[in-house]
């Protein structure tokens, strides 16, 4: 019999879940496993805390505690925050127990045997303030791929490459603030090189299947593109699982060593038989829920530690990998108070279930999505309650004050029986986008039969039927009984409150999956009592909440406002950088004559753009989640031709092309002129000869449209005098 294991990521006990991190992992895994256990699968969720490593001691330095008050505390507040989201794990554990301690020791010790370890000397950062070595995620410097200036020194999140200490650029103790120092630390690898090959064969094979996300796919193959090396497993820690080794006490495992191994230590404290799910049964299906910056841990290093043991185990077999959802203009930050963390959405006085549909219709799957106020207010008050909710209350009520709340007799027209079986489609449809874990497209699609439910509704028009034909009017009701019946089903995984609370003003049991497009409730069926499944959520609340959860967002902005100077690194100091003047901004009209995807960088394409005397340059742009090469391939677009050229991913870009945003919808900046054509700004001469400028300096022009007309600083971007015109946005962010 097939059986579902799910994991999802361990979320980190040091801080409070926030709205990314919910639908990241735990919300979409929870959908797909009610959506599991509706189809009669045997299945098991698996989620829990992963508490050991250097963000734990971090966190108790700075709440003056222990680590393990810490994890006591935080784990305590993911627990209740999962609870009142209606997360059904059937397992929720914890990685700071002797149970995982001694299931991580147990496969440490099989790859020890199994000859996978390295023993190496290495320079180690070493703060001589404080007098300790320094953990990854204690140093913060520049990353050398994408300069973001806030890397680890183990990973970037801006771009997600994995470094190590030697590559960071300017790097400083998050601690005390001082240089490190390196000194000599002796350290064991995993010779990742000796399961590159297997690991090679074992991902094609699900490639060819499509079972891992493309994103998830994309990164992997990168990582074995640029050959495997040997990575440290151990660590200058206290807090951590320790290595059982003579010679190593003062050592621990690396946190993204152990943490993985969680999800079968947290298996093994419900399950006394754990290797019945884990012992790598055929039949046995490993889905993996997981965050971009999450893929090379799950997809290249977790499972090459499970082949290297020369032990059968359960490989992740099915990666669903999710971008991120920003905030607003911004990250999400606890420290600053911007945006929804889990403990706000609880207290919001809004259900979970709106929160639910909210975060799964805006999934992102496939780019970075955004979670904005205006647009929560939106979907919710004009999707789930004006379609959804509404069309559940009224025809519960319209039965309870026509019907007295029992379903009339019936007598279909061939009308009806085509509606039904268009209804049952979309049913299916919804079942294989869920089978698929494709979540945002299935509850999209969910509303859709809603949507064609309300269309019946209308079309029949069963408040004059009433007066007219009581018959048509009744079987127009069993009909639309059945299709909230129906809704009811297929929505528990999506909203499993609305869910439930639909099936009992039905007054019926839950039913299960199979059970939708049967037209289960027959004449005579006496329902319960209507009632609403949610309220409109009104502006000025919506405005309250936007004021409450931008933190020091405003001040922020306020600041800039007065100081339009940006910053930037530079050997530790800050370095002020001038705003730039317009008069030393050269644009100029480009036709873009040749695209193609980056071979290292799954976002990025490279285009060939002809300019002015016939001139090629060679550009990336971040627009593959948002443009086909063949709607970028022959337009016009804009370049920055006076910017300083940079490699990205190991490519040159000579200039940056312009293009707009607004939320979600992109749309590339195409004027209606020849390539070579100049764009000069109002009331201000092109320059001569312009100087090379730097990125950011770039970035302190303020480029905008506003009704479709393009701004910078203010003034109009023209083409022989002639506004340059956006065709689809109107008012949007220009980049």
């Amino acid at each position: 019999m097939k059986k579902i294991l799910i994991t999802s990521a361990l979320p980190y006990v040091n801080n409070v879940p926030h709205l990314g991190n919910i639908i990241g992992c735990v919300l979409s895994a929870d959908v797909f496993a009610r959506y599991c256990r509706l189809k009669g699968y045997e299945t098991l969720y698996v989620c829990g805390t992963d508490e050991y490593g250097t963000a734990t001691e971090a966190k108790a330095i700075e709440e003056k505690c222990t680590p393990k008050e810490i994890c006591d505390k935080y784990s305590q507040i993911h627990r209740e925050i999962y609870e009142w989201f209606n997360i059904s794990t059937d397992v929720f554990g914890r990685t700071s127990t002797k149970l995982h301690s001694a299931l991580v020791q147990k496969i440490f010790l099989q790859l020890y045997e199994n000859n996978m370890l390295i023993e190496k000397e290495v320079e180690q950062p070493y703060d001589e303030k404080l007098g300790m070595f320094l953990a990854d995620r204690y140093i913060s410097g520049i990353c050398p791929y994408c300069a973001s200036e806030d890397a680890r020194a183990d990973q970037c999140d801006k771009c997600g490459k994995l470094l190590t200490y030697s590559e960071l650029k300017s790097p400083k103790s998050k601690l005390s603030g001082a240089k490190p120092i390196l000194r000599i630390s002796r350290h064991l690898f995993l010779n990742l090189q000796k399961s590159q090959a297997p690991l090679e064969k074992w991902i094609k094979e699900i490639e060819k299947e499509g079972r891992w996300s493309a994103n998830t796919i994309a990164i992997a193959n990168s990582w074995l593109k640029e050959g495997l090396h040997a990575r440290s497993i151990t660590r200058d820690l206290k807090w951590g699982v320790p290595v059982p080794l003579k010679g190593w006490e003062k050592k621990v495992l690396y946190v993204w060593f152990d943490a993985p191994i969680g999800y079968m230590s947290i298996t093994q404290s419900m399950v006394s038989d754990y290797m019945k799910w884990w012992g790598g049964d055929e039949n046995v299906h490993h889905y993996e829920f997981i965050g971009k910056d999450n893929v090379p841990f799950h997809a290249i290093t977790f499972p090459a530690t499970l082949l290297g043991t020369g032990k059968k185990y359960t490989l992740p077999h099915y990666i669903s990998s999710t971008e991120f959802l920003n905030y607003e203009s911004g990250k999400f930050s606890k420290s600053r108070g911007v945006g929804v963390f889990g403990n706000d959405a609880k207290n919001s006085g809004i259900p979970a279930d709106a929160w639910r549909y909210y975060l799964i219709s805006n999934r992102p799957e496939t780019a970075d999505t955004i979670f904005s106020w205006d647009d929560f207010g939106k979907k919710i008050n004009n999707e789930l309650l004006a379609n959804f909710a509404n069309l559940a209350n009224r025809t519960l009520v319209f039965l309870q004050n026509n019907f007295e709340g029992v379903v009339p007799s019936v007598q279909f027209t061939q009308e009806d029986r085509e509606f039904a079986d268009a209804q049952r489609v979309k049913i299916a449809k919804i079942d294989s986008l869920l089978s698929q874990v494709k979540l945002r497209a299935a509850i999209a699609e969910f509303m859709s039969a809603s949507a064609a439910a309300n269309a019946y509704f209308q079309a029949n028009e069963p408040w004059k039927k009433i007066k007219e034909d009581k018959q048509r009017a009744g079987t127009v009701l069993n009909m639309l009984i059945n299709q909230i019946c129906d809704l009811a089903i297929v929505c528990q995984p999506f909203m499993p409150s609305f869910s439930q609370a639909l099936f009992s003003q039905l007054n019926i049991s839950p039913k299960k999956w199979d059970e939708a497009g049967k037209l289960t409730i027959k004449e005579g069926h006496k329902t319960g009592k209507p009632a609403h499944l949610l309220s409109p959520i009104e502006k000025k609340t919506l405005d309250a909440f936007k004021k409450q959860f931008a933190g020091k967002q405003k001040e922020m902005e306020k600041n800039k406002k007065n100081n339009p100077s940006t910053s930037k690194q530079k050997g530790g100091e800050k370095e002020k950088v001038s705003p730039l003047a317009l008069e030393d901004l050269q644009l100029e009209v480009g036709l873009i004559e040749d695209v193609k995807k980056h071979p290292d960088a799954q976002k990025l394409y490279i285009e060939k753009v002809l300019l002015s005397g016939g001139e090629i340059r060679q550009v990336c742009s971040g627009l593959v989640p948002y443009l086909e090469e063949n709607e970028l391939l022959a337009k016009t677009c804009i370049i920055v031709k006076n910017l300083k050229f940079a490699k990205l991913r190991g490519v040159e870009s000579q200039g940056m092309v312009l293009a707009a945003q607004s939320g979600e919808e992109l749309e590339l900046v195409s004027p209606d002129a020849v390539a070579g054509a100049k764009i000069e700004f109002e009331g201000i001469s092109a320059p001569e000869k312009p100087r090379e400028i730097s990125i950011d300096e770039f970035f302190t022009i303020s480029l905008e449209a506003k009704n479709g007309i393009l701004y910078a600083n203010g003034k109009k971007l023209l083409i022989s005098g002639k506004p340059v015109k956006l065709s689809k946005l109107k008012n949007a962010k220009i980049s």
